[in-house]
């Protein structure tokens, strides 16, 4: 009889692991039972009374993708050529609709910002100078050849108003410790009690809140990572943040926070407490020139 007991538990726990992973997936609990033929042996409160027993964030912003956006907004600054004929260009996997890329351009234009993200600077254990980057596969390709903007800081939206600890766990779960977020031993104690940004930076109509993370001794090694949204995980010298190296096709808005997180580390050195870095992201005022 216990054996019974302890089998059908174990199928419970796995069965309990691959709804937490499905949400993680997609993001959405429509869209786990819309993936899996909405033939799943529990219900739409069960899988949200599960998500809030595991422990997991739930996502924040828009179905659309923040780097879905950003994607976009800087294809259209290269190109320069009217949204409309862009966006017919883009393939039937991209989700943000032309109103949606309109009101984003609209906003840059107007200065408005509408939403809340983060990004994290995630450094090795006493290794202040070495940032973990990866390549976002969360958007589709918006053209052919390499991708576009694919090497990126973990980075998603946020909830207005929202704890900051809750922010920073999402994009952990999300971004750079998925497979521990289903297994239950994310290292949440790497969280600040009292986190606070360094920097705000606004990228398109966004303002993203950058915090500093120091990654406990002996969770520095690429087999640590795992994200559906993020791929190749590595650590790279802070300066190469800095100085556009060709190697790393950046994300708008990543050199920007290297610029904050270098300025950041300064401000540490000379033991000066200063209030967040504000910036504003190039791609903003490109587009803001380029479609006024």
């Amino acid at each position: 009889m216990s054996q019974e007991r302890t089998s059908y538990q174990e199928k419970e726990e796995g069965f309990n692991r691959f709804v937490v992973g499905q949400y993680l997936k997609y993001g959405s609990v429509d869209e786990i039972f819309r993936q899996n033929n909405y033939d799943l042996p529990i219900s739409y409160p069960g899988v949200h009374r599960l998500i809030k027993r595991w422990g997991i964030v739930k996502s924040a912003g828009p179905n659309s993708l923040l780097s879905e956006g950003i994607t976009f907004l800087t294809l259209l600054s290269q190109d320069k050529i009217p949204l409309e004929s862009l966006y017919k260009r883009l393939p039937p996997s991209f989700k943000a609709s032309m109103g949606t890329m309109h009101r984003l351009l609209h906003n840059i234009k107007e200065g408005v910002i509408r939403r809340m993200g983060t990004a994290l600077i995630i450094t090795p254990f006493n290794k202040p100078q070495m940032v973990l980057i990866g390549e976002d596969i969360s958007t589709p390709r918006l053209e052919l050849g390499k991708p576009f903007g694919s090497t990126t800081l973990p980075m998603g939206y946020s909830k207005v108003d929202e704890e900051p600890r809750n922010s920073i766990l999402r994009a952990l779960q999300q971004e750079v410790f998925t497979q521990m977020a289903i297994n239950k031993t994310l290292p949440i104690e790497m969280i600040p009690v009292n986190p606070k940004p360094f920097m705000r930076v606004d990228i398109a109509d966004i303002r993203v809140s950058v915090y500093h993370l120091d990654l406990p001794d002996g969770l520095s090694g690429e087999e640590c990572f795992s994200s559906y949204k993020v791929r190749k995980h590595s650590f790279i010298r802070t300066f190469e943040l800095l100085d556009g190296n060709r190697a790393y096709n950046f994300r708008s808005g990543v050199k920007e926070i290297g610029l904050g997180y270098q300025k950041y580390l300064e401000r540490i050195t000379e033991g000066v407490e200063e209030k967040a870095i504000a910036e504003t992201c190039f791609l903003n005022r490109k587009l803001a020139i380029s479609f006024a």
